[in-house]
């Protein structure tokens, strides 16, 4: 999609700002899909309200680009069918949903501009009825998609609420970079990635973070592009170029340290009724007898990862953490509360200026939801800073 010269021009003068200190509540795909936004984010509104008043100043959603896009040499169908990739931490099951996503992202759009919410923007490629995130392989496919959604935006009168845009969620990992996997390493999108990759597949991957992000700043040079990763994905963008990222968001959860996992019995086959009765209980009385210890470790491998984003010039962004809880609790876990209270702090003393109390603190996670003083009380030490 060109732009005039005149646009082009008034581009080139604008500056990238700073992001400031985001406190982020992550929507991700739920929003048009789970009852608390309303059948297709039919009650966005409602939502956003509780997020201000819990002291969010930042919406993390995936606003569907593929979707939002016409496809080349074809008409752009709002009415979508879209299937819901189940996942545990982000509070989603299997599903099906139809919804009119320019109808619905548009309302949201408005809604939080009215708030003065600004929205992270974040591709995480469901699947639908039309299979269209399978034509999205290329980096000029990505391009395509994100430049079609932010002029809608710009069109639409809300440019200056989106702040970022993480082009592809966990790239080039499963199960979100889906015709990635299939384009440069040739295999199933649901299957792990090799451990080692050759050095063709790395110069297919470095070609999306040098292209995608480039392409897309210079249409749009007030918004920041960057990628996420879960924290150890991290040490695969080590041998890549990643001079061209804004930013660069972790994935940081003591779920997936080996040893917490070793000492819970994680890893263990031991059928669900059991795991209830004797796990769930057992990585309780851990958190509580030696949270410490295991905190420590997981500070310590947030340490590694803001190093190398000092070391590339990325600024870092807590996206995803930081522990789930094994089981639906009545109210907030004490030892729980505790570790995500700290592991904040730490962060935010750390420099880190644009991150979420926690993974569940979205309307969706309707126990920690309703604990509406405590999340305001993280989000309070995130937006005042180190020291406040």
């Amino acid at each position: 999609m060109g732009q005039s010269q005149g646009a082009q021009d008034e581009s080139a003068m604008e500056v990238l700002p700073d992001l400031g200190r985001l406190a982020l509540t992550c929507w991700d795909y739920a929003w048009p899909l789970r009852r608390e936004y309303g059948p297709g984010g039919g009650a966005v509104e409602r939502a956003l309200d509780e997020a201000v008043e819990r002291g969010f100043n930042a919406v993390r959603l995936d606003p569907y680009p593929h979707l939002l896009a016409t496809p080349a040499n074809s008409v752009h169908l709002d009415r979508c069918e879209i299937f819901a990739e189940p996942d545990a931490r982000l509070g989603m099951g299997a599903g099906a949903e139809t919804v009119q996503i320019r109808k619905a992202f548009r309302r949201l759009l408005n809604a939080a501009a009215d708030r003065g919410l600004k929205l992270w923007l974040s591709g995480f490629f469901i699947a639908d009825s039309r299979a269209r995130r399978s034509f999205v392989r290329r980096p000029a496919d990505f391009i395509d998609v994100w430049v079609q959604t932010l002029e809608l935006v710009r069109e639409w009168g809300h440019l200056d609420t989106v702040v970022a845009v993480d082009f592809c969620h966990h790239f080039p990992f499963p199960p979100w970079s889906h015709g990635v996997i299939r384009r440069v390493f040739g295999q199933p999108p649901q299957r792990p990635l090799p451990q080692h990759w050759g050095r063709e597949q790395e110069q297919a991957v470095e070609q999306y973070l040098l292209e995608v992000p480039r392409a897309l700043r210079a249409l749009f040079p007030t918004i920041h592009f960057g990628v996420s990763a879960a924290a150890a994905d991290t040490d695969y963008l080590r041998q890549l170029d990643t001079s061209e990222l804004d930013f660069l968001e972790l994935g940081l959860w003591l779920d997936d340290d080996p040893r917490y996992r070793l000492a819970t019995g994680a890893d263990l086959p031991v059928p669900g009724l059991l795991d209830r009765r004797l796990g769930a209980p057992l990585r309780r009385a851990l958190m509580e007898a030696t949270g410490e210890h295991w905190r420590g470790r997981l500070q310590e491998q947030l340490q590694r990862r803001l190093a190398f984003t000092r070391l590339r010039r990325l600024q870092p962004v807590l996206g995803e953490g930081y522990l789930n809880p094994q089981a639906t609790p009545e109210r907030l876990p004490r030892g729980w509360a505790g570790f995500t209270e700290a592991l904040v702090a730490k962060a935010v003393a750390d420099g880190v200026a644009v991150m979420t109390p926690t993974s569940l603190a979205r309307p969706h996670t309707p126990w920690l939801w309703r604990e509406a003083d405590w999340l305001a009380h993280l989000n309070h030490l995130i937006l005042t800073g180190p020291g406040r």
